[in-house]
């Protein structure tokens, strides 16, 4: 796939993964050990090249210098594919390096914090990624497969065989390009040189640890944006969070539910995306059709 600003007829070589720690370092050696692993198996049949950044661990909860990560983004924009080994905050020190890189761009893997990525990469024209599979986040055989998927020939399917629990806020049918994000991280490009073109899109939204009137906030802060404005469809992930005492506001769900009559596209909420124990990846710039009715739903993604 083409972009903004590519040398006409050159791309990276495809069969390299640079995979790198773009925001919080990795806790120990073993970590590094288990992340390295764990891409060489999704990965393969690419090359994965480790980011020196993997042996760098200055303790839990704790990010790298910010040149050091900036130098080592612009390595890893030289190879056909660029995974994170984890998110955590830090992604934003990246963004100048992003919007002044005059391409080729790389396919990007990885979500949370990479959602700020996802859309520097989105406004400069690449959209090809896949929002999912941390390398050294705990992940199951579902994230295995959809990445690869994804990675070979950019199909998925996600329906009630594999989130039960998953509801239909508003029927109907929406098509249209994904894109997949973090909920928080996504509002708080609104504004920016980041900020994405969502119109037409079928968004999918989810995070951790966002109480619902946090993520009313935020669903409130794009739509003030204009950054929902003539969407198609909307699929949220299930926004696991403890609720503050004497709570007595509305669920996530509920919240979402209202978003998506306000906004009269159809829309589910539960899925098994982000922020999930074995999450399923998604394309960031891939077709995605949502159907969904009082009896059913599913969602499919090609290319």
């Amino acid at each position: 796939m083409g972009c903004t600003g590519c040398r006409a007829g050159w791309d990276p070589p495809v069969d390299t993964v640079w995979l790198t720690v773009p925001a919080y370092a990795l806790a120990d050696p073993a970590a590094a050990d288990r992340a390295l692993a764990a891409a060489r198996t999704v990965l393969a049949p690419r090359t994965v090249v480790p980011s020196p950044l993997l042996a760098r661990h200055p303790g839990p909860g704790t990010w790298l210098p910010v040149e050091d990560r900036r130098a080592d983004l612009r390595i890893g924009l030289g190879h056909g594919v660029l995974a994170a080994a984890r998110g955590g905050y830090g992604c934003l020190d990246l963004a100048e390096v992003v919007l002044s890189h005059p391409g080729p761009w790389p396919r990007l893997v990885g979500y949370s914090d990479l959602t700020v990525l996802h859309a520097a990469w989105w406004v400069r024209g690449r959209r090809d990624g896949v929002y999912g599979f941390l390398a050294g986040v705990p992940h199951g055989e579902r994230a295995r497969a959809s990445t690869r998927a994804l990675l070979a020939d950019g199909t998925v399917r996600i329906d009630p065989s594999a989130a039960p629990q998953a509801a239909v806020l508003v029927p109907g049918i929406a098509e249209g390009p994904a894109f997949p994000a973090c909920l928080r991280v996504l509002a708080g490009l609104a504004g920016t040189a980041l900020q994405p073109s969502l119109a037409g899109c079928v968004v999918v939204l989810e995070d951790i640890d966002e109480r619902p009137y946090r993520m009313d906030r935020d669903l409130w802060q794009l739509h003030a944006a204009g950054m929902l404005d003539r969407i198609a469809g909307l699929a949220f992930g299930r926004f696991p969070a403890e609720h503050p005492p004497g709570y007595a506001g509305p669920s996530a769900a509920e919240v979402a539910a209202a978003w998506a009559r306000r906004l009269g596209v159809p829309a589910v909420f539960g899925l098994p995306v982000g922020h999930d124990a074995d999450p399923v990846s998604l394309p960031v710039g891939g077709r995605l059709r949502l159907a969904a009715d009082p009896a059913g739903w599913n969602l499919q993604a090609w290319p």
